[in-house]
């Protein structure tokens, strides 16, 4: 009886020692985020776009509220996006729009 009754302190010690990772990576603030102009390359895959900025290809992973701004580009559309890098280092598009 005395076994479990040290067991069960370790295991309940052992449980108040986890750490909340929830959103690790994610987090950004106002100030990461970049406005560039630039040339809209394309798909990259489903989730990715490519786009020409400062005469350098980047990779930018489409968010849920960039997704259909992206929808309405054409290759070779001259845009302006604005994109933030996340904690992982990332480069998540927040918004882009054709430049006229």
């Amino acid at each position: 009886m005395k076994n479990w009754i040290v067991l069960m302190f370790f295991i309940l010690l052992l449980a108040g020692c986890g750490t909340n990772n929830q959103n690790q990576g994610e987090d950004v603030s106002e100030s990461n985020i970049v406005t560039k102009e630039g040339v809209f390359v394309g798909l990259a895959d489903t989730h990715t776009i490519e786009v020409i900025v400062d005469s350098e290809p980047i990779s930018l992973d489409i968010t849920d509220e960039s997704i259909s701004d992206v929808s309405n580009l054409d290759s070779g559309d001259e845009v302006t996006v604005k994109y933030e890098k996340n904690n992982k280092g990332q480069l998540l598009l927040k918004k882009i729009q054709q430049t006229h």
